[in-house]
């Protein structure tokens, strides 16, 4: 017995009668240990949290990538309809960021991916995917060349230890500034008008996939015209410190234009929409995959994955030219699945059998109709196809099987994304 659980009319030496079974007991001893109050628990936020936090009217909240971000701050018809109609802001920042510095830097970039980087003029983005040596995907994302001998790389989900261990024998740095720099998404037709009525001039101008350092309410913020909503608009890339005034000046300056606050929900319904698929959500890192099954090729992701051939060397690339010269055994597709009812969307079926999964669905507003992207076997696609559906009605769930088709172009597929100048007006 230790002084802390002595009883008061004991020492602690005192002797204890172990046969004496009416010996005093602590009542301490069998009390329950109190809940642990919630604000004692570590939340891992964004710099954007608190403005965010700010503009919810629904308190939905979501993990993305180990971050406390908002599902839906108002409600998410009313989140699409700004984004397809006027201008979104969302908080972007949980994409994972890293910078590739040093003199060898253009070299261990060639090396790591699979296009051809020569080309790639400062202050311009390219999307790259990057391979282990059987030519299975790890991951892609979008790359930035900041400068001669410096790169940013944004992806979806982290790959630093792997980026470490193929960056021996290279002079180049790999950080990982995820934390300390924040990324607000812009997107939308008057998203180049917000960015004017914010102060920023010329904004019309700059080139899909292009950047620029701009001045904005006098914060240094790097604009580039980039995004996966397959429509007009901008990702701004601020430091932590500076972002929620960023934040709260845009929404300000965008307010006459109908700019809206948007969750993480918005931003998955777009991106399946625009039909580009999430790493770890339509497809497994090579390494994540627990069968070799599970991983895949860039053939059967993307349509025309950007591989350069020509590269004499880079991660994957013999392997990847053999398979270049066969027919993928499965592609990712978009397909639309026919009724009008919202429904969850699963297996994909051909003659009755099983020829695929789903990896996102949900219910597009541009086609009114339920829509997804698919992993499905090659050799069906000729056929005809349907998806099993789910749905809830009380506490049942209602499962049935719709006819589908695959889409030959993304749900949305705005010619605004690559129009120049960029409209400043409806």
């Amino acid at each position: 017995m230790t002084p802390d659980t002595a009883h008061p009319n004991e020492s602690p030496d005192a002797e204890i009668d172990l046969g004496n079974e009416q010996a005093a007991v602590d009542p301490a001893l069998f009390e329950e240990m109190p809940p642990e109050p919630p604000f004692t628990r570590t939340v891992h936020t964004t710099p954007l949290h608190l403005v965010t936090s700010a503009e919810s009217r629904t308190n939905r909240w979501t993990d993305w990538n180990g971050y406390t971000v908002p599902e839906v701050l108002t409600d998410l018809g009313d989140e699409y309809r700004a984004l397809r109609g006027t201008a979104a802001l969302a908080d972007h920042s949980p994409l994972v960021k890293y910078r590739i510095f040093g003199r060898d830097a253009l070299a261990f970039m060639q090396r790591l991916v699979t296009r051809d980087l020569a080309a790639l003029e400062v202050d311009t983005a390219v999307h790259a995917i990057f391979c282990e040596g059987s030519g299975l995907v790890l991951g892609d994302g979008l790359l930035f060349r900041l400068g001669d001998d410096e790169y940013r790389l944004v992806t979806e989900e982290t790959h630093l230890a792997w980026m470490m261990e193929s960056a021996q024998g290279f002079r180049v740095g790999i950080a990982d500034v995820t934390a300390t720099l924040a990324l607000l998404s812009l997107q939308g037709p008057l998203s180049a008008a917000c960015l004017n009525e914010a102060g920023v001039a010329n904004m019309d101008g700059l080139a899909s996939f292009a950047a620029r350092w701009v001045d904005i309410a006098g914060m240094p913020v790097y604009v580039s015209r980039t995004g996966a909503s397959g429509d007009l608009g901008y990702e701004l890339w601020a430091d932590a410190e500076d972002a929620p005034h960023l934040w709260r000046h845009l929404m300000d300056k965008g307010a006459p234009h109908g700019l809206r606050p948007a969750g993480f929900a918005l931003r998955e319904l777009a991106r399946l929409e625009a039909g580009f698929p999430r790493g770890g959500k339509d497809y497994l890192s090579a390494f994540a995959a627990v069968a070799s099954g599970d991983a895949s090729t860039p053939f059967e992701l993307w349509r025309r994955p950007p591989v350069a051939f020509g590269k004499t060397v880079f991660n994957g690339g013999r392997a990847l030219r053999a398979l270049a010269s066969a027919p993928p055994r499965r592609r990712l597709v978009a397909l639309v699945a026919d009724g009008l009812e919202p429904v969850s969307l699963s297996s994909v079926l051909s003659g009755g059998r099983m020829v695929g999964s789903v990896t996102t669905s949900a219910f597009s507003p541009a086609r009114g109709a339920n829509i997804a992207l698919a992993l499905v076997e090659a050799v069906a696609l000729n056929g005809e196809l349907a998806v099993t559906a789910s749905r809830h009605e009380g506490l049942a769930i209602r499962e049935t099987v719709l006819g589908a088709r695959v889409l030959p172009e993304p749900a949305w597929n705005s010619a605004r994304r690559l129009v120049l100048p960029a409209p400043l007006k409806p």
